[in-house]
């Protein structure tokens, strides 16, 4: 039989008989034949069953079977090799009839009747190549005797051959053309009289390593042969199986390509015909695929061997010693490294190929065995392995195995000792599962346990969790307890104090315990005080402190070499300038922190909702409102139970992404419903807040801004009037008392009202405040005649929103602004690429209104959405009422309406008002 069960080929037969059929052969293996059409004199191919040896051999010498002689060893002529090869070879077509009649098949030295068949078959002008496929079917002593002299005299011949070859094409040129010619084509009738191919699947069977020094021996192994994805995938298709990309990716990490399984694993989900059902373990609940290894590869194991893997089943990866400690078997590593040798189910690596790694099929299949007929058994291996892994320092291995062993108190052992370090590391996710696996009472004995679960729930961002933890940590809380519980608890009171509603009560810095933590011998704990510093910092505005203390920590973290808490202090600084408004080196700070984060930590941990918030309001300072729409969305999502908090971090966040869902309906052209949007953030927001002043004064520009475009004074009143409130003395506060006066061309008013910036005596909270100021200043210079100057406030624009990648208040500038923009097309130099991008966010309708309406009947424009009469109109731009009817009436003409409201509503329509 073959490695699928079908026939090979007969050993007296003429050309092999047909190798396993369908499935296998319908997979032609072009890049394996391709190796095997080289040069090589020698083909060795060694895999354990169903690697689809024979079937590669098959298609290999399609179209080739006159000059082939396959052997298939059995029981009937196990024990005469050189006899059954020799009626082999006599019955290949391409050898004259007789022409190994000189040999009896009683011959016993193989050197001198290898040497003279070699002679005699370069007299056939041909390479017969002998296929002798499952070598280890043949008796060891006759296998012993006669193959390692076979594979020398085929070497042999081959290295003389290539020597013949290449004497005979110098002596080419020592000859005019006509006898070069007649030469070149003996030279090329010349060619090795034989070629052998071995396939076998115990290593033990063949030893290639004289033969290897010919330098043309192809071996293929256990991962040449094994299916790809891409095989796997066309192999589905041609046996029409319903196959999901989820699926084709399990049972390639199931499967590790081995064909054979590969097969009865798609004939299994050919009868399932649903691609979306999940694959589970085929292992142990494949029958078919459970009594092929067992008939195939494990009743040819001795019981030493299958004690080892049975033992080991539980680790994916495994060492010497380890094994030898689950196995009680001193020579349990001696096994597992003979199997790696010998028979291709385990693979060996690391320093000394002192690691080995069990065919992921065979490991499955063990274990699946213990699960079903010794469950007790499996239970205490994974505990050997638990507290194994615990010993050599990979507690996140051990708390794995103690989670497989279901033995509480194992798991409430490792998470006291290793659960803060495995946290510090990053394995939430592994923390979280062993704390739910854990009964209640194992907390109300353990404050320690407790501690290390309210840590794991504020990392995960979920306060309300915590605080439960930590309520009944104080509880059993005595006044001996150790060092390390004391800083535990003072971290966790300390980040746990910034999601509270009651957090400006609260001082994270103040107790005593917490002044200690800068003094742990663990430096994930100091690490984390320091960013608690920052937080604290970051509060008080004070971010040269906030920026030096994540330094300190960035610096500790990677000489730690700690990623995840590098990822996390990335994330502090990447808050830290997103905070003042520096977008640019905000966003540099939180790629650096996705990277250091890898996935699972960034959606189990703190970053993902805190990236979210990041990439949204980049996106909206981008102009890019719709990505800033999917980025709110997603961190909305993911504040979990933040969103229920009113205050404290998880307040500010939900107010921060409800003022740029509004401004990013806003900027998509919903202006009105966006509008009572920012209000109702707005007034959510109080001089209790966490990051109260940084948000006040976003908010405030934004809405101050949209209010005066609309044409709603006494809304943007309001906005000044709490502005005033909760940012006095701020650049932000300058440029909202300012940008009233400009829109009713009370330009000295407003120019005064900005001095205070200019001086240096106020500055902006948000570093993009001064890129509106800038745009403010432009659009008065325009409407007084100054364009030289308008022309260097637009330069300095463009420079600081390169600068800082802010484009939003350029995006959003009056119309007189952007037509100057357009006329300078061209002349940015280095920032061309920016005016460009500003352009192409404006309506298109822009270009051709940019000179339809002049400034003061713009200003008019935008006073008629409000409801003040014509009177009203006249005083607040200073001007008298006649001048106000001419203006309303060339507005009226020019947007072809007939009323206010018709006018109105074109100017919407036509994108004349924001």
């Amino acid at each position: 039989m073959d490695d699928q069960g079908g026939t090979r080929p007969d050993l007296l037969s003429l050309k092999p008989t047909p190798a396993p059929g369908p499935p296998l052969a319908l997979l032609a293996r072009s890049r394996l034949t391709a190796k095997l059409d080289g040069p090589a004199g020698i083909v060795l191919m060694c895999a354990p069953a169903g690697y689809g040896k024979t079937v590669l051999l098959k298609q290999w010498l399609e179209g080739q079977r006159h000059n082939v002689a396959w052997l298939t060893p059995n029981q009937h002529n196990r024990n005469a090799l050189w006899p059954a090869m020799l009626q082999t070879l006599r019955r290949c077509p391409a050898i004259p009839p007789g022409a190994l009649q000189l040999f009896s098949g009683t011959e016993q030295d193989p050197v001198e009747v290898l040497g003279e068949l070699a002679r005699i078959l370069s007299a056939t002008g041909t390479t017969i190549r002998l296929v002798i496929d499952g070598v280890d079917g043949i008796d060891p002593d006759e296998r012993d005797y006669w193959i390692p002299a076979l594979l020398n005299q085929v070497s042999q011949f081959n290295q003389v051959s290539q020597f013949n070859q290449v004497s005979q094409f110098n002596q080419v040129s020592q000859f005019n053309q006509v006898s070069q010619f007649n030469q070149v084509s003996q030279f090329n009738q010349v060619s090795q009289p034989i070629q052998l191919a071995l396939a076998y699947r115990d290593n033990t069977a063949v030893d290639p390593g004289p033969a290897r020094l010919s330098g043309r021996v192809v071996e293929l192994g256990t991962k040449d042969l094994a299916f790809t994805m891409d095989d796997i995938n066309v192999l589905a298709v041609k046996t029409t199986t319903l196959m999901g990309m989820p699926q084709l990716r399990e049972l390639f990490r199931q499967t590790a390509g081995w064909p054979a399984c590969v097969v009865l694993a798609l004939r299994y989900l050919r009868e399932a015909a649903n691609p979306d059902v999940p694959l589970g373990d085929l292992a142990a609940n494949n029958r078919q695929l459970a009594d092929f290894l067992d008939h195939q590869i494990i009743r040819d194991l001795s019981c030493e061997e299958r004690h080892v893997l049975s033992s080991t089943s539980v680790c994916r990866v495994v060492v010497a010693a380890q094994a030898s400690t689950l196995a009680g078997n001193r020579n349990a590593g001696l096994v597992l490294s003979g199997l790696a040798d010998d028979r291709g189910i385990v693979e060996s690596a690391g320093s000394g190929r002192s690691v080995f790694l069990v065919h992921p099929l065979i490991r499955a299949h063990f274990r699946a065995d213990l699960a079903r007929k010794q469950p007790d058994e499996l239970i205490r291996y994974s505990r050997i392995a638990a507290r194994w892994h615990e010993h050599a320092g990979d507690p996140v291995a051990a708390l794995r195995h103690a989670m497989d062993s279901s033995d509480h108190g194992l798991i409430g052992d490792i998470l006291e000792q290793h659960g803060a370090a495995l946290l510090g590391s990053g394995e939430v996710i592994h923390v979280r599962r062993a704390i739910a696996a854990l009964p209640d009472s194992l907390f109300t004995v353990s404050p320690k346990l407790c501690v290390v679960a309210a840590l794991a729930h504020v990392e995960s961002r979920q306060p309300t969790t915590a605080s439960r933890y930590m309520a009944v940590a104080n509880r059993n809380r005595s006044d001996d307890s150790p060092p390390e519980l004391r800083e535990l608890q003072a971290l966790a009171k300390a980040r746990l104090s910034w999601f509270s509603d009651g957090w400006e009560e609260q001082d994270p810095k103040a107790t005593v315990e917490y002044a200690a933590l800068t003094f742990s011998r663990h430096s994930d704990v100091r690490i984390e005080a320091k960013m608690v510093t920052v937080t604290a910092a970051l509060v008080e505005g004070n971010y040269g402190t906030a920026e030096n203390e994540a330094s300190a920590a960035l610096i500790e973290a990677t000489e730690a070499g700690n990623a995840y808490l590098a990822g996390k202090v990335y994330l502090k600084l990447a808050a830290t300038y997103s905070m003042q408004g520096r977008l640019r080196r905000a966003s540099e700070f939180l790629h650096l922190a996705e990277e250091n984060l890898p996935a699972q930590m960034w959606t189990a941990g703190a970053g993902r909702s805190t990236g979210s918030l990041m990439h949204a309001s980049a996106a909206l300072l981008r102009a890019e409102p719709r990505k800033a729409l999917e980025f709110t969305s997603a961190g909305l999502a993911e504040l979990g139970q933040l969103g229920s908090s009113s205050k404290g971090v998880g307040g500010a966040m939900r107010a921060t992404l409800e003022i740029i869902t509004a401004c990013a309906h806003l900027d998509s052209g919903d202006r009105r419903n966006a509008l009572e949007g920012l209000r109702q953030a707005r007034l959510r927001i109080g001089r209790d807040h966490v990051f109260a002043q940084p948000l006040a004064a976003s908010i405030a520009v934004i809405e101050h801004s949209a209010a005066l475009a609309l044409g709603h004074a006494d809304h943007a009143r309001e906005v000044l009037d709490w502005a005033e409130d909760l940012i006095p003395g701020t650049g932000e506060l300058c440029l909202l008392r300012a940008q009233g006066p400009a829109g009713i061309s009370r330009f000295d008013a407003a120019t005064d009202r900005l001095k205070p910036l200019h001086t240096g005596a106020v500055k902006p909270l948000l570093e993009w405040t001064k890129l509106h100021v800038n745009v403010l200043e432009c659009s008065m210079a325009l409407r007084t005649g100054r364009r030289t100057l308008a022309g260097k406030l637009l330069d300095e624009a463009f420079h600081l929103a390169g600068e800082l990648d802010v484009l939003r208040p350029l995006a959003i500038a009056p119309q007189e602004v952007i037509g100057l923009l357009m006329e300078r097309v061209g002349a940015y130099g280095p920032h061309e690429a920016l005016a460009q991008r500003v352009l192409s966010l404006r309506p298109p309708t822009d270009a051709r209104r940019a000179q339809s309406l002049t400034p003061r009947e713009r200003e008019v424009l935008s006073l008629l959405p409000s409801h003040l009469s014509q009177e009203q109109m006249a005083a607040e731009l200073h001007l008298s009422v006649n001048t106000v009817k001419t203006h309303v009436r060339i507005i009226y003409s020019k947007l072809g309406a007939g009323s206010r409201h018709d006018a109105v509503a074109a100017a919407y329509k036509g994108g004349y008002l924001p």
